[in-house]
């Protein structure tokens, strides 16, 4: 039977602890750095009767776990990018402690949901969190304190970014520091400080890199490396023209090397690394408006010479360039080369994951053939759904747009449908208020308020539910008035339109098309309103829009 979790600290006495420690730097201010999170950790310990593993010779400025702290010095925004974070949740979930002590919310996560999927594990998992500073449990009925610790430190992070990014150019920058998450390859150096108002010394960062030279193993090889030897090797390996991205990435994961989380390298990756200046000696900064935005674009940013020892030489420099020019096919920077009419529309009806469009090249002289294909099948997992060529959904939509036909009568067929939808349900009719919506109706018409088309529509609306005794549901008929003309000339727009002005059609007709094989099997408007409309004209084409429940056209 799952043991019930602790919801009072003396119930704590003699629980397997362990602390979590995170500064986004080991300078991190005099009230919370490693050095006064640990030392609380091991008072608060002491005083509820935890076992905490006493550590001989701690390094608080170190990273990684000594046997009773995990210490992350990156930022908190998002807890998988913390590798001790994640390697304390796996702990957790092996039994290896029942108690994870943390200084305040903010060192467990930044944002409350985050916070609580993380705690929500931990629980699953049989631990609980002590949060020392606010005296709360995880587990607690009093939740409130928590979210507005939360609340409170997401709303710094969020407000005073401006601020934070201001003093970080001009301290670190500015004065030749790195800043930010350390490259692979590279490690942050630190020096000894003793601060009088901690009572001690701590390690604090240089802002100066240095080249990472602890060996790591390589997987399946018996042999160690080093990440800056890595990084040679990947840059070297690259700049030769052999591979691209991902097989690159392929190639490095065989031959046993792993990334700094110990995980197999992405060609995303891969990327990345070919494409940072830092690896040559050069410090960028590079303004990122959007905290949460992850792209690297190293092309926005402003560069100059770092005082970091460089791993590449200025000539694998220009060999890296000069690869990566003439493996370019696609965009950087927002520059579309090719346009994709179904771009952010076409969904595999397979998976449900989004398709993306990718050129493959033909012979010199001619044009790509462009396909869209299914994410999750590109990255090799069970769908089989294969890549279709683009032209084959512009030519099945081009189809079924070349013989729609809207009938003359469509108003009549809509409102057929609407008496249908109303007849399960039959209200009495205010007769009185129907008077007074016709005679608002006719004052905002005279005063021009109102279009003759939104005028026509109402009024007939109004006066249905009059005369019919069954209040009718109001369509919009000036939208419909507008689609049903556009639908009428879109066959010949589609047929000459270029791949851009596709594009627009497209987005504005489909919120989504699903794709089977080498087919759109279903498809949702971008408008609700276009759907009557749409099943109430004939086409001998179909693209997946289903009729809505119970409408028939009128047969001819």
């Amino acid at each position: 039977m799952k043991r019930a979790l602790p919801r009072t600290f003396e119930e704590l006495g003699g629980l397997r602890a362990r602390g979590i420690v995170r500064v986004s730097t080991k300078k991190q201010g005099e009230n919370s750095g490693p050095m006064v999170q640990r030392r609380a950790a091991v008072e608060f310990a002491a005083q509820w009767g935890l076992d905490l593993p006493a550590v001989p010779d701690a390094d608080p400025g170190r990273e990684g776990f000594d046997g009773a702290f995990y210490t992350d010095f990156v930022s908190g925004s998002k807890a998988s990018r913390r590798p001790e974070f994640q390697r304390m949740i796996s702990d957790a979930e092996l039994g290896e402690f029942k108690v994870l002590l943390v200084y305040e919310p903010s060192r467990f996560a930044r944002e409350r949901r985050e916070a609580a999927i993380y705690e929500q594990r931990l629980h699953e998992a049989g631990v609980v969190v002590a949060y020392i500073e606010t005296h709360d449990l995880s587990s607690a009925d009093q939740q409130v304190g928590q979210a507005v610790h939360a609340a409170l430190s997401h709303e710094f992070l969020t407000l005073h970014g401006g601020k934070i990014q201001k003093a970080y150019r001009e301290r670190r920058y500015e004065l030749g520091k790195w800043s930010g998450t350390v490259p692979i390859g590279y490690r942050m150096s630190y020096e000894t400080v003793y601060n009088r108002a901690k009572g001690g010394s701590e390690l604090v960062e240089t802002g100066m890199l240095v080249p990472d030279t602890e060996p790591q193993p390589r997987i399946g090889f018996g042999e160690t490396y080093t990440r800056a030897d890595l990084v040679r090797l990947i840059g070297e390996t690259y700049a030769s023209g052999r591979l691209g991205f991902r097989p690159l990435a392929a190639h490095m994961n065989l031959l046993g090397y792993r990334n700094t989380l110990g995980e197999p390298f992405s060609g995303n990756a891969i990327r990345v690394i070919v494409s940072n200046p830092v690896y040559v000696g050069r410090l960028g900064w590079h303004k990122r408006p959007d905290k949460e935005r992850k792209a690297h674009n190293f092309h926005d940013a402003e560069w100059k010479r770092g005082e970091h020892v460089p791993i590449w030489g200025e000539s694998l420099w220009e060999g890296i360039l000069a690869a990566r020019r003439r493996a370019f096919r696609g965009s950087n920077g927002g520059k579309l080369h090719n346009v994709y009419p179904f771009r952010r529309l076409a969904v595999c009806d397979r998976c449900g994951a989004n398709l993306y469009g990718e050129s493959h090249r033909r012979a010199a002289g001619h044009e790509p053939v462009l396909y869209m294909a299914c994410t999750t099948q590109r990255e090799r997992h069970d769908c089989d759904q294969r890549a279709v060529r683009s032209t084959q959904l512009e030519d099945q939509v081009g189809e079924w747009l070349a013989t729609l036909v809207i009938p003359a009568d469509w108003r009549t067929d809509i409102e057929r449908l609407q008496r249908r939808e109303a007849q399960i349900q039959r209200p009495a009719v205010d007769t009185a208020r129907i008077e007074r919506k016709l005679a608002n109706l006719r004052e905002l018409f005279a005063e021009a308020d109102i279009t003759r088309d939104e005028y026509v529509g109402r009024k007939r609306a109004l006066v249905a539910s009059l005369n019919g005794g069954v209040s009718q549901p109001t369509y919009s008929e000036a939208v419909l008035v507008r689609a049903a003309r556009l639908l009428a000339a879109l066959g010949e727009l589609w047929s000459k339109a270029t791949s851009a002005e596709r594009a627009e059609i497209a987005a504005s007709l489909f919120a989504e098309v699903r794709v089977r094989d080498d087919e759109i099997v279903r498809a949702r408007l971008a408008h609700p309103d276009y759907l009557p409309l749409i099943a109430s004209a004939r086409a001998r084409s179909l693209v997946g829009v289903a009729r809505p429940e119970g409408f028939e056209p009128p047969t001819t």
